[in-house]
């Protein structure tokens, strides 16, 4: 894909400030795209983002919310529009990823992984769409791999990420045909903290692909979605490494 597709262009990315969603507010910017770079509880490393947006010459803001508050959803909306007098692009990446049995999953634990998930996606969405139907924007939603392959200790991680993929469906059809909406599911990719290199080398084997992923396969399965065919709507596109073929 040329290089600067997104010039011009106005983005919101949750969960912006670490790890994939750091990636993938890097790549929109790269890619010639300004972006609100979103942050609950991670103010410094959202900073050291909006720092590394501004070095590529964009414009940046930081905008803290908590995604399970639905007045807060709007707010990051309108902080984001506010900053840069419009909105063409919103990507929601934030959840949470609680490892919890399903006789240690609190009803807090539930709350906020669909709190975070899809219950805000949903709220973003809500907020985003007529400025992103002005602009024949597009909206994408940060899936996972564990929405179609549960794995035992993350059933209210997994139930989240499949009621996202559920969104993705609806909004394409409620929000059609001026605003497309469709969804990445990443395979492993940054392996969780505490792995052995063993563990990930069995990962890394256990799949087509024979790697685990990395935060900018997931980034730029998103600009191409962000800046490709607008015909392209409804759809999760698995940057899994074929792990869901298995």
């Amino acid at each position: 894909m040329p290089d600067r597709v997104l010039e011009g262009r106005a983005a919101l990315v949750t969960g912006a400030g670490i790890r994939v969603g750091r990636a993938i507010a890097l790549a929109l910017a790269e890619a010639g795209a300004d972006v609100a770079v979103h942050y609950f509880s991670s103010e410094a490393p959202a900073r050291e983002t909006c720092d590394r947006i501004r070095a590529l010459g964009r414009r940046t803001v930081p905008v803290r919310a908590d995604l399970s508050d639905a007045e807060a959803c709007a707010a990051s909306v309108s902080a984001a529009v506010e900053a840069f007098g419009r909105l063409d692009l919103l990507v929601h990446s934030a959840a949470t990823f609680h490892r919890a049995s399903v006789a240690d999953t609190t009803p807090a634990i539930w709350d906020s992984a669909m709190a975070v998930s899809a219950r805000a996606g949903f709220f973003l969405a809500r907020a985003a769409a007529p400025h992103l139907k002005v602009r024949e924007g597009r909206i994408v939603l940060i899936s996972d791999f564990l929405a179609v392959r549960p794995a035992a200790a993350y059933v209210a991680h997994g139930a989240s990420k499949a009621a996202v993929e559920g969104l993705v469906r609806g909004l394409a059809v409620e929000l059609a045909p001026e605003i497309s909406v469709n969804g990445v599911s990443p395979g492993t990719v940054l392996v969780p903290e505490g792995t052995t290199p063993d563990e990930a080398a069995r990962w890394a084997r256990a799949v087509p692909a024979r790697r685990n992923g990395e935060p900018e396969d997931v980034a730029r399965a998103v600009v191409f979605l962000c800046a490709g065919p607008s015909y392209i709507t409804g759809q999760i596109l698995r940057v899994d490494g074929g792990k869901t073929l298995l």
